[in-house]
């Protein structure tokens, strides 16, 4: 119950938090609406500690039922182009909907469960339909997690065909949230399997290491998704994407467009328009770098500069541009004259907007740090 205290607090804090900021978007009302409905699982779980009842059950089941597609459309609407709720992503509430609907008729309705004990009954000696549906909502779950997971990786490689960096939009620590979650609701369902055979006789251990999990990962997401999450940066993603792919659509991987009106010998033609732009204007320098300024000074469309980037280079816009800031630095470092600046002012230097982008993008090309690599290629 402590427990249960204390994250109803912290949610409170970071429900504030949200509630204060200026110029909210649609998925800030969703975060807000995530943290309510975890809020009510603890508040809920408190109404069950001080007396299983009816009412204190179901009200359980309906913040443990809705929060997961919430969560979902939340993740839909960061990774969407435009920001906006689609009606279609509304069969994410489908399966959990069938649910507790079936368990209200069946406790309210179909069944007398109005004593304590006939709820602990239902908990430990449930109907073989509510095993059916109990389980298969942890499948329905889990196919969701990894449908979710595709589209998010989806996301990632098309930003990488519009930035050269992606700190800000990248959306990684939302993409760890569900990983954690696929996991946390695969070893529900394994646990909870194994108490209905008989496996695990005592509900109350899958049922805490679960919620403990579960409490862990959700205070990640609240947390991450204020600290790390950009109104303006997504905004303007969000805006710029969906003016580029009105009658663009790209297929996954990197080599092939549905529809171009480019030929090969003009693709040629404009991949040295580009180039020039990078090897004598040295354009890569420009920390935020993004397409559309490519496509402004060449005066074509953000979908043409990313197609012959793709189709020549063979590697998107993100990494071609890194590639030619990864060798200006390399040059720097291997210059014993730049050793009295740090690291990171070379980093700076050569087009980089943070340390951990630096140290991560230079390793991935070379195989190693950028002071590792200053030791072995620094000219004497």
């Amino acid at each position: 119950m402590i427990i249960d205290v204390i994250g109803i607090s912290i949610l409170s804090i970071f429900l504030l938090f949200i509630i204060s900021k200026k110029n909210k978007i649609i998925s800030d009302y969703y975060l807000m609406l995530i943290i309510i409905l975890f809020s009510g699982i603890l508040g809920s779980d408190i109404w069950m500690k001080n007396g299983l009842s009816l009412m204190s059950f179901l009200a359980h089941l309906f913040f443990n039922t809705f929060t997961f597609p919430c969560l979902i459309l939340y993740g839909l609407l960061l990774i969407s182009e435009n920001g906006k709720v689609k009606k279609r992503w509304f069969w994410v509430y489908g399966y959990g909907t069938v649910f507790f609907i079936f368990i209200v008729l069946d406790t309210m309705f179909f069944n007398e469960y109005n004593a304590d004990k006939s709820i602990s009954n239902l908990l430990e000696s449930p109907s073989m339909v509510y095993l059916f549906l109990y389980n298969g909502h942890y499948a329905f779950v889990i196919g969701v997690l990894l449908w979710f997971l595709k589209k998010i990786n989806n996301y990632r490689k098309r930003i990488k065909n519009y930035y050269s960096s992606i700190e800000f939009i990248h959306l990684n620590w939302f993409r760890y949230f569900v990983y954690t979650f696929l996991v946390i609701n695969v070893l529900s369902f394994f646990l909870f399997l194994s108490f209905n055979l008989g496996i695990i006789t005592n509900i109350n251990t899958p049922f805490n290491i679960v919620y403990a999990l579960v409490v862990l990962s959700l205070f990640y997401l609240c947390y991450n998704g204020i600290r790390h999450y950009s109104n303006i940066n997504i905004k303007e993603f969000q805006d710029s994407l969906q003016l580029r792919n009105n009658g663009n659509a790209i297929e996954s991987g990197f080599e092939k467009y549905k529809s171009s009106s480019l030929t090969d010998n003009e693709m040629n033609s404009l991949f040295e328009e580009i180039k020039n732009l990078f090897d004598f204007e040295e354009i890569y320098l420009e920390p935020q770098l993004k397409i559309d300024e490519i496509a402004k000074q060449l005066e074509v469309t953000t979908h043409k500069i990313s197609q012959t980037i793709n189709s020549k280079a063979s590697k998107p816009f993100y990494d071609y541009v890194n590639a030619y800031r990864v060798n200006h630095f390399k040059q720097l470092l291997s210059n014993p004259e730049n050793r009295k600046f740090t690291i990171l002012a070379l980093g700076i230097e050569s087009g980089f907007n943070s340390k951990a982008s630096l140290n991560r993008i230079f390793k991935q090309t070379t195989g190693m740090g950028p002071k590792e690599y200053q030791k072995k290629y620094s000219k004497n």
